[in-house]
């Protein structure tokens, strides 16, 4: 590779919708797009045919397979679904889709995000990048990044897909990719009901994606738009669930997403490489909850939500992406969040709070190779948000090749993340003085790969500061002391025939709450699994999907006191089929929780059982 030297214009080109490429490249995590030789960060990517592998159906179910990522799930689809790295808060962790951040300050998780309301379908791969990566993002990754990337223009294919399943699961959708000319496009239609594989617990949404993308010599301009209407029921967090809640009442919860991006990137001269990069991103949600009942910890509440983001940024790469160089540029970013509603404790109360603010960014990202083995990177970035005082992240990393077989790897950074709006603004639990949550990260390990094996273990070791926490003797949002979470994680790919693929994987994250007997829930110490991906011949493929998940703490308050318990272990099989009848057709069978295994994802709220999921899918 070091032969053959990539221009920025040419590397951003590869990574533009509607082009080929041979060279697998990563565009999380860096100013610009670069392969996994010319990035330190402890990263993996997920291509769609090996997303699909892992779970024909949900985003969700595909992720558990991925190490040191935790997905905090509360029964069904309706529940709350959200993605915790290395035993972090799931609001650590920066969503993007497309490029847009998906994280929202108003909502009660301080900005997790949802997984749930994502299609797999619509999904083209995922990037995912861990430790702290405030200097190059800002606010909110703390513990890492996923990208979600959707379908990119390419050749000409135009696709139709339907689904149905137990409990009434059904999807459909139709995608179309190609170009004209000199203008690419990529545009789908995904329609989804989960059903009802837990009582209580549902979930439907309607989902558009497009992404256009434009190039002429020295120039490139891409496009992309999401709208996603969804609605949802479950259980209130907490109450007990299906099996204990004293009251049957359900959230409802009735949203609508939009995100758009668009971004200009110019050749300017062979040593300078200019991006203009503008993003929006709208969230509106009516909420609705009946509390725990009939006790009046949690009364009953409602909110309506309307959150909007617009941020805009001007990157500079310059030099030799082989040798030396920079990226250099400013942001901006401007957060309007607005909640409407009511709780009832037991007179009603308004529950009403409206806050903005603006983020001025300037940063700094060097790459050296110090020999041509060795890669040293280097970056800085000042955040200076209103009403906080102006923030400093640095990051640095290193990559050294030892041979064709090994390489090794070290990275430190730093994160923060400002209080969200719900924090800050809530009625009842609200505290204007809340300070940023902090983290230091650190982490190092070795790859291996040779012929058909690859294998990566690190170790990491998270050090937070501040961490936002309701603290109920004076019944606020306040800031704790220091949490530290440390572990292994480790994954193995073996090509063990030419129609036979292994993988495995195993995480262990070690917790520890300074000055504090309570515990963070719903993370266990411990997750491995394996998975096998079997081709017969070119019409029939098989796979098969194990996950172990150790104990992990869970609080309900179904009895009118928090009660904390200790959640069981347990073991998970999935399975699929695919049957590719004819060029143009394919059949798939997705069986789920083969064993039929009852464990809890939270107290009360039971796993679904076995279930099924017939798949045909035509392309033209």
């Amino acid at each position: 590779m070091k032969n053959f030297r990539f221009t920025p214009l040419f590397l951003a080109l590869l990574a533009t919708p509607g082009l080929a490429t041979t060279e697998e490249l990563i565009v999380t995590g860096s100013y610009n797009p670069v392969t996994n030789e010319q990035l330190s960060s402890s990263v993996s990517v997920i291509n769609k045919e090996q997303l699909l592998q892992l779970s024909s159906n949900n985003v969700v179910d595909a992720l558990r397979q991925i190490p040191s990522l935790w997905v905090e799930e509360q029964g069904g689809p309706g529940g709350v679904t959200s993605i915790a790295l290395r035993g972090a808060e799931a609001n650590h962790t920066l969503v993007l889709l497309d490029g847009v951040q998906l994280n929202d300050p108003t909502n009660t998780r301080g900005g997790a995000f949802d997984l749930n309301s994502i299609n797999i379908e619509s999904i083209e791969r995922i990037e995912i990048i861990r430790g702290a990566q405030s200097a190059v993002y800002g606010s909110d990754a703390l513990a890492g990044v996923i990208h979600i990337i959707t379908q990119t223009p390419g050749e000409a294919t135009t696709t139709l897909n339907a689904s149905i399943g137990s409990d009434d699961y059904a999807s459909t959708g139709i995608s179309t990719a190609g170009k004209i000319n000199n203008l690419g496009y990529a545009i789908a239609v995904q329609t989804k009901d989960a059903g009802e594989p837990i009582p209580g617990s549902t979930a439907k949404n309607t989902e558009f994606t497009s992404r256009l993308s434009w190039q002429q010599e020295n120039h490139a301009l891409n496009f992309n738009y999401r709208y996603l209407d969804g609605e949802r029921t479950s259980f209130p967090e907490q109450s007990g669930g299906p099996e204990f809640a004293v009251g049957r009442e359900l959230d409802r919860s009735d949203y609508k997403d939009q995100s758009a991006a668009l971004s200009w990137i110019t050749q300017v001269n062979a040593g300078w490489q200019s991006k203009v990069n503008a993003s929006w991103y709208q969230r509106d949600e009516d909420y609705w909850s009946p509390g725990i009942s009939p006790f009046y910890e949690v009364p009953v509440n409602s909110s309506i939500i309307d959150f909007n983001r617009t941020q805009f940024s001007w990157i500079n790469t310059l030099g030799d992406q082989q040798k030396l160089w920079a990226n250099i540029g400013v942001e901006t970013k401007n957060e309007d969040g607005e909640s409407q509603g009511y709780l009832v404790s037991p007179d009603v109360y308004p529950n009403n709070f409206a806050l903005e603010r603006r983020i001025d960014s300037a940063f700094i990202n060097l790459n050296t190779y110090a020999t041509e083995a060795w890669l040293l990177q280097a970056s800085i970035r000042r955040d200076d948000a209103e009403g906080f005082d102006a923030n400093d992240s640095a990051q640095a990393g290193t990559k050294f090749t030892v041979n064709d077989n090994w390489t090794l790897f070290a990275n430190w950074g730093e994160g923060f993340k400002l209080p969200s709006f719900f924090a800050l603004g809530h009625v009842l639990v609200g505290n204007e003085d809340l300070k940023p949550e902090t983290v230091t990260t650190r982490d190092a390990g070795f790859e291996f790969t040779k012929d058909t094996v690859n294998a990566r273990i690190s170790y990491f070791d998270h050090r937070y500061k501040n961490l936002i926490d309701f603290d109920s003797e004076t019944f606020k949002n306040v800031n704790r002391s220091r949490v530290d979470t440390s572990g292994v994680e480790s994954e193995i790919n073996w090509q063990a025939q030419q129609n036979v693929t292994l993988r495995a994987h195993a995480s262990y994250t070690d917790i520890d709450m300074l000055s504090s007997d309570n515990h963070l829930l719903g993370r266990p110490g411990v997750t491995y699994g394996a998975s096998v991906h079997y081709e017969l011949n070119d019409a029939w493929q098989f796979n098969v999907n194990y996950l172990r998940v150790n104990e992990r703490f869970a609080v309900s308050r179904y009895t009118g006191a928090d009660a904390e318990q200790t959640l069981a272990a347990y073991d998970r099989f999935d399975a699929s089929i695919q049957w590719q009848i004819n060029k143009l057709t394919q059949l798939g069978l997705a069986l789920e929780n083969l064993t039929d295994e009852n464990y809890y994802t939270d107290i009360g709220f039971p796993s679904a059982g076995s279930s099924a999921k017939l798949n045909l899918k035509m392309s033209f």
